[in-house]
């Protein structure tokens, strides 16, 4: 095989609970990841002299072991050659294209290495790695990585390594807003409001979201639920996370809300033709403006 061309996409928390710290360190969440349509693109050719070399359109980012990509890469030759007691040799070059904005609440490093992960047992057919392998080495690697495996929407608990999949028959039409800077994810929860509810009202918005997605149901009514925990904190240090919501709301945004631990925020139209009428006014006052859609599945 001389090369596979993959697309990691990105998601939006269409709900986010924050239900306290685990001893470990990580948060327990209660969240709705669903797909959309912006990616980054990935091609991976094989290498015979067994090393990981990870090339990356982004200057900035690093592609070294802290990059979750490369991460994956060295995870999963470790495992190949535990196989093969080191009898063959696994190496690649990987290409990889961001379109995702970093540090936009996006998951798309995950999503990079969950692509990464699926491309590189095809590309040295390790055919003998179960789902149950590959979700196992997910969750080594950080919280939303086991989400990306399949992708689509799904109801995500535990610290994110907990993934149900769930069907969203609607393909829903978005506008997504990058202000132009990164949030720390750390920072996020360290510093989010804490909302007492108790647990079982917290997992209220999600259920209710998802019974709003089945295909009679239109895109104001998974609007109705949207709700995200860090917003607050995130929205108090940072105004511009405010302008952009009001700026989609007025735009004509059934709803608005910051993705994740920000920076991204979303707005949710009608359809089609309404959020292309809205992004050709908020890519006015907001370069990094996108247009996208539900994606039924990730990879």
């Amino acid at each position: 095989m001389r090369k596979l061309k993959l697309k990691a996409y990105a998601k939006l928390n269409l709900t986010l609970k924050i239900l306290g710290q685990r001893p470990d360190g990580y948060h327990n969440i209660e969240s709705v990841f669903h797909c959309i349509s912006l990616h980054d693109e990935l091609i991976l050719s094989p290498r015979r002299d067994g090393r990981i070399v990870l090339k990356c359109s982004d200057p900035e980012l690093p592609t070294d072991s802290s990059n979750l990509a490369y991460k994956a890469a060295v995870t999963l030759k470790a495992l190949a050659l535990k196989k093969y007691l080191g009898e063959k040799t696994f190496g690649a070059t990987i290409s990889l294209k961001k379109n995702i904005p970093i540090g936009a609440g996006l998951g798309g490093g995950s999503s990079d290495a969950a692509a990464v992960l699926l491309g590189l047992k095809k590309l040295w057919g390790l055919d003998w790695l179960t789902p149950v392998d590959l979700k196992k080495t997910s969750e080594s690697l950080g919280s939303d990585v086991p989400f990306f495996l399949k992708g689509g929407t799904a109801h995500v608990t535990g610290r994110g390594e907990k993934v149900r999949a769930r069907k969203c028959p609607g393909k829903y039409h978005f506008i997504l807003v990058y202000p132009g800077f990164p949030v720390s994810t750390a920072w996020a929860y360290k510093n989010h409001k804490k909302i007492k509810k108790k647990l079982t009202k917290g997992l209220k918005f999600s259920k209710m979201l998802l019974k709003s997605c089945g295909p009679d149901r239109s895109a104001v009514d998974i609007s109705r639920h949207f709700i995200n925990d860090l917003e607050p904190a995130v929205a108090s240090r940072y105004p511009q996370i405010s302008r952009i919501k009001a700026d989609l709301l007025k735009a004509g945004a059934l709803g608005s809300m910051m993705s994740g631990s920000g920076s991204s925020v979303f707005g949710l139209f009608a359809d089609a033709g309404s959020a292309q009428k809205a992004w050709s006014k908020t890519s006015k006052t907001w370069p990094a403006t996108f247009l996208v859609h539900s994606v039924s599945s990730g990879k």
